[in-house]
């Protein structure tokens, strides 16, 4: 099984390279990866706990590691995202890439935001987010469904013996 660490490589190295990754940034895009795959039937992708901190759900051996960072972007160090891609099995980085290409997009505010509406807890208590809470409160999420409906196309596709399914156009058009 991977780790919180692995999570976080992926999304330090596919980070935007100009405005790099905050810590806090990464803590919720790691939350809402381990949220989406729960939530998918999935299981985890880390073993570690999610805490409900004051700025929203955080992995604390994550945070303990970049917390140095502060606000500013976490090094890559020499991390590409094709090695970073390559811990996980193909559902699991498809998982990761849906979290990225959708909740990516939002600065860091924004996310942290986001995170106190989306995951159940007392934010701020610091006190372990049950995973079937967060699998109960992402069943119906706007990613969770937009995924579902993807898997849905796919085999749709595969029934009208448009084999393979072509995942990346059918993704792509799901975000438009």
């Amino acid at each position: 099984m991977a780790t919180c660490f692995d999570v976080a490589k992926y999304f330090i190295a596919t980070a935007d390279p100009e405005t790099g990754i905050s810590n806090l940034s990464l803590q919720k895009l790691c939350a809402y990866a381990q949220a989406v795959s729960l939530a998918l039937g999935e299981g985890t992708l880390f073993t570690d706990e999610i805490e409900a901190w004051t700025h929203g759900p955080v992995i604390k051996r994550l945070y303990d590691k970049y917390k140095a960072c502060g606000r500013d972007a976490i090094d890559p160090e020499g991390l590409d995202a094709e090695h970073a891609a390559a811990l996980f099995p193909p559902e699991k980085r498809f998982i990761l890439e849906a979290v990225r290409s959708f909740y990516g997009r939002f600065n860091v505010w924004a996310l942290r935001d986001m995170s106190h509406a989306d995951f159940p807890g007392d934010f701020g208590s610091q006190k372990t987010i049950p995973r079937e809470a967060m699998a109960q409160a992402f069943a119906d999420n706007a990613l969770v469904r937009k995924i579902r409906h993807f898997d849905e196309k796919c085999e749709e596709l595969k029934e009208k013996a448009f084999i393979p399914a072509n995942p990346q156009r059918i993704w792509d058009a799901l975000q438009a």
